[in-house]
């Protein structure tokens, strides 16, 4: 008995309690207190998704402020020209994928209205994308421009086609030393073969083990360390060190490689190869963690006097440039 007298008092405690519903004002607190901690939480998650949006329209109204009538006269000029761009995707200070060329059509409200003229398909969503622009050099004001960088402010795709294309108006224009020859992209694996060596060994590397080299059947050579080659010019070649592991030579900025460049002839069906010291001008991560560098020609080799002998190259192997022409 005693027992069922306390559960009653316990009810009847219940429901004095939430007899008259929750206090409207607890609620005001309880929500209050919640946005107190996510409010933050979602705008420091927001500034740091949009950090380079939000970074690149700072320094661009500031920039407007500074040389806004410079800049407009820029703008009108390629608008009246109708100067062709080569619009090309840009990370890193690094020049990726090309995607395509273009006019601009008018440039309001600090947007680029862009003709497109040849479009190469992309699955990439681009919009806010940085992008570099290239376009032939001109001078304004006794100063030489044929650049600039800029993000992608709108998109209008149809599949993997990009039907439209607006860019914002850059921070600035400005002069970029583009590079002086026509690359050709290596599309089937083994038309261009390469075996590398630290360039202190020089002297003697054909008596030794390539540090490394592309392979014929990369399907078959599981995870182990090889080179890919991406695309060659008569000036120089850019490869990726798949599986970069244990002991490869130096590859910072600046270091140099002996390399030994094969390129498949399909009219001899034969290899002709080149032997050349290569500068690396720049590094950069390629997919899958791939280590990737942009290597610059230095010097050709000759044999001779039993070994090599190594001539300086002026802007690129005029020997490879032929053949590279006649070869697709």
């Amino acid at each position: 008995m005693l027992d069922f007298h306390v559960q009653l008092d316990y009810l009847r405690d219940v429901q004095r309690t939430f007899g008259s519903g929750s206090s409207r004002l607890d609620l005001i607190e309880v929500f209050a207190t919640i946005l107190a901690f996510v409010a933050p939480v979602v705008l420091v998650m927001a500034l740091w998704y949009y950090r380079h949006t939000l970074g690149f329209a700072f320094l661009r109204f500031f920039s407007r402020l500074l040389a806004g009538r410079s800049q407009t006269i820029v703008e009108n000029y390629l608008v009246s020209k109708g100067v062709m761009l080569d619009i090309y995707l840009y990370s890193g200070g690094v020049v990726g994928k090309f995607l395509c060329n273009a006019r601009i059509s008018a440039v309001v409200g600090g947007r680029m209205q862009l003709e497109l003229v040849n479009v190469k398909p992309t699955t990439l969503k681009l919009k806010n994308m940085h992008v570099v622009c290239f376009v032939k050099p001109f001078a304004y004001s006794g100063r030489k421009i044929n650049s600039f960088i800029t993000l992608i402010g709108n998109v209008k795709k149809r599949g993997s086609v990009i039907k439209e294309l607006m860019l914002l108006t850059p921070i600035r224009y400005r002069f970029i030393i583009r590079r002086r020859h026509d690359r050709k992209k290596v599309a089937m694996e083994g038309a261009v073969r390469v075996k590398a060596w630290d360039a202190r060994k020089r002297k003697s590397f054909w008596l030794v083990k390539p540090d490394l080299q592309t392979i014929n059947n990369p399907a078959h050579y599981g995870d182990k360390m090889r080179l890919s080659v991406e695309n060659i010019s008569a000036g120089g070649i850019r490869l990726l060190i798949i599986n970069p592991k244990g002991q490869i030579p130096p590859v910072a900025v600046g270091n140099q490689l002996v390399l030994r460049v094969s390129v498949w002839n399909p009219q001899s069906r034969k290899f002709t190869y080149f032997t050349v010291i290569g500068t690396i001008r720049s590094r950069f991560k390629g997919g899958g963690g791939a280590l990737g560098m942009g290597i610059q020609f230095t010097a050709e080799g000759e044999q001779g006097g039993g070994g090599f002998l190594w001539k300086p190259v002026q802007g690129e192997i005029s020997s490879l440039a032929e053949f590279l022409e006649k070869v697709q």
